[in-house]
């Protein structure tokens, strides 16, 4: 063996003398029990609560492992303390199918809420490079339809600007960037589809909105935008499935409707129909397309403006339910697979607020290259070509 070879491997086999409880926290804010962990990490509960009590010293190569089911950072389980647990956002999910957050979600909340701690502690620097949230406010007892053509009228945005808009894909592109404009900060970050929609963040004059980026309709991923963009409204902000028996969600939804389907312009829509009438499938379709959204968004606006008889959401949407196996496309013979470039990846999770603020506030010093860097997630020589891409 090789002298290099036998200090790796003692490295590997030394044992840490950490804290225990450091363990104990970075098990719970994944939100697993011991079982859970023990399983995860392929050793018995026994050992695992050994290492956490500090009765026993666990060696590098398990805390490696520790750290990548828990998706957490290696030095982290260095510390000698645990740092304090950060209260969860309010969980306004009510399905029936709503299982506890998988560690996926809780990263994604984590890297959110630490992003906006940076950009406060950037405030506290220099406050003019922190953009300013411009939104407006609502109560559950405000109608969600007359708040949401108040919000809609700030916006700026006619139906027959989003009849221009060239497909789904760059609605949610345009609507993202005029939720931006209103000083809010929106990423889009893949978690379990049926886990959630989406969560939403409020703090002292910051806001965020993360939207479920896993393999969702664009049309859907457009409401969601709107929906936590209506928690924001209520200043009740958490995670969402969009349910309908919880009445926050249930406003929200009724916002996020009626803010992308004004009711003037779908009635002239619908004006050839008889109405409350039983729309096709083709014709809720047809519908949807002209206003940019997704069947469903379409098929709940149609049934709360009385245009669709009670229960037509329900029974339109049944089918769409039901899910369909999907198998990946087979590559064309010298079709190379798809490697997405690191800036326009970087701007589709972030968004363009988040570099925009980062880089702002490097011009301005209030924040170093190295900082930037880790809070964009790109090396600090492809600013530059950040820079290009923003404009």
């Amino acid at each position: 063996m090789r002298a290099n070879e036998q200090v790796e491997e003692s490295t590997v086999m030394a044992e840490v003398p950490i804290n225990g409880k450091v363990l104990v926290w970075a098990r719970t804010i994944r939100g697993l029990s011991v079982e859970r962990a023990a399983e995860m990490l392929a050793i018995p509960v026994n050992d695992l609560k050994a290492y956490e009590s500090g009765a026993q010293k666990p060696l590098v190569g398990f805390l490696r492992t520790v750290a990548a089911k828990y998706k957490v950072n290696f030095a982290s389980l260095l510390m000698p303390e645990p740092l304090p647990i950060t209260k969860l956002p309010t969980d306004h999910r009510t399905r029936q199918n709503a299982r506890p957050l998988s560690i996926d979600t809780l990263v994604a909340i984590e890297e959110i809420s630490e992003a906006l701690d940076a950009f406060e502690d950037i405030g506290d620097q220099d406050e003019r490079v922190l953009p300013k949230l411009r939104i407006g406010t609502a109560t559950l007892n405000d109608n969600p339809e007359e708040v949401a053509a108040r919000e809609r009228r700030l916006f700026g945005v006619t139906a027959a600007d989003q009849r221009k808009w060239r497909g789904l894909s760059e609605a949610r592109r345009q609507w993202r960037k005029l939720i931006e404009h209103r000083g809010v900060f929106t990423y889009m970050i893949a978690m379990p589809e049926k886990e959630l929609s989406g969560f939403s963040l409020l703090r002292d004059g910051l806001a965020a909105i993360c939207v479920n980026d896993s393999e969702v309709s664009e049309g859907a991923k457009i409401f969601t935008l709107f929906h936590e963009y209506c928690h924001l409204l209520l200043r009740q902000t958490g995670i969402s499935d969009e349910n309908e028996s919880n009445r926050v969600e249930q406003f929200c939804n009724q916002f996020a409707a009626s803010f992308l389907i004004p009711r003037g312009a779908l009635a002239e829509a619908v004006s050839g129909f008889t109405t409350p009438h039983e729309f096709s499938d083709y014709e809720v379709t047809k519908l949807a397309t002209r206003f940019r959204v997704s069947k469903r968004a379409m098929a709940l606006r149609l049934e709360r403006t009385g245009f669709a008889p009670s229960g037509f959401y329900a029974l339109r949407t049944a089918p769409w339910d039901i899910p369909v196996a999907k198998e990946p496309a087979p590559l064309a013979q010298g079709q190379q697979k798809f490697i997405p470039i690191p800036i326009p990846l970087t701007l589709k999770r972030l968004g363009r607020l988040h570099p925009k603020t980062v880089l702002y506030a490097v011009e301005n010093h209030a924040i170093n290259s190295f900082d930037a860097a880790e809070l964009i997630g790109l090396k600090s020589h492809t600013f530059d070509k950040l820079r290009a891409a923003l404009r």
